[in-house]
């Protein structure tokens, strides 16, 4: 009877034996999955935060670069009335500028908004530029008139392109997580 109870106390321990260890390697398993997901909710969390963070900064850059458009607009509309006025009584500002010189400038400003206004082909409409361009007369005054808000436009653009510049500065800086 005594060799029964041993031979059944050492299945039970052979039995428990087993269960805990099959059970202890299940928990270890699904330890070591839990803390993979942790880990990898943990990156997530960081990747969205700098995400976050950048939209945010970039997001502020843009709004600069809009209010400085805002501004360097209504700083060349105070001058374009000012350059107006004295213009207007200047007797050489209805003088006409040279054909060749007028016919290069206007063939080249339409060129330029072909090439923006046609994006898909990258060519300018040509035939619409030079029967325009002949039909066209410019004057010194119109040619003034121009100078002020083709700066504006440079100006505007280089404010643009500084806050690219600055949000590529600050992506360089950021730290990876």
């Amino acid at each position: 009877m005594r060799l029964y109870f041993y031979a059944a106390l050492a299945a039970l321990i052979a039995a428990l034996s087993f269960g805990v260890y099959y059970y202890h390697s299940k928990y270890s398993t699904e330890q070591g999955k839990t803390e993979r997901l942790t880990q990898e909710t943990a990156g997530q969390s960081s990747v969205i935060a700098k995400q976050a963070f950048e939209f945010n900064r970039f997001n502020q850059i843009s709004q600069q670069a809009s209010q400085c458009a805002t501004n360097i607009k209504a700083k060349s509309d105070e001058r374009q009335i000012i350059i107006r006025t004295v213009v207007r009584k200047d007797p050489v500002s209805g003088r006409c500028v040279p054909d060749d010189v007028a016919g290069r400038l206007l063939e080249y400003t339409y060129h330029l908004r072909a090439s923006a206004m046609h994006g898909d082909t990258g060519k300018p409409d040509t035939t619409s530029v030079s029967a325009i361009a002949t039909a066209c007369r410019l004057t010194y005054a119109q040619a003034v008139y121009w100078i002020d808000p083709l700066l504006t436009a440079i100006d505007q653009a280089n404010s643009q392109l500084a806050g690219i510049r600055q949000i590529e500065v600050e992506r360089k800086n950021l730290p990876d997580k």
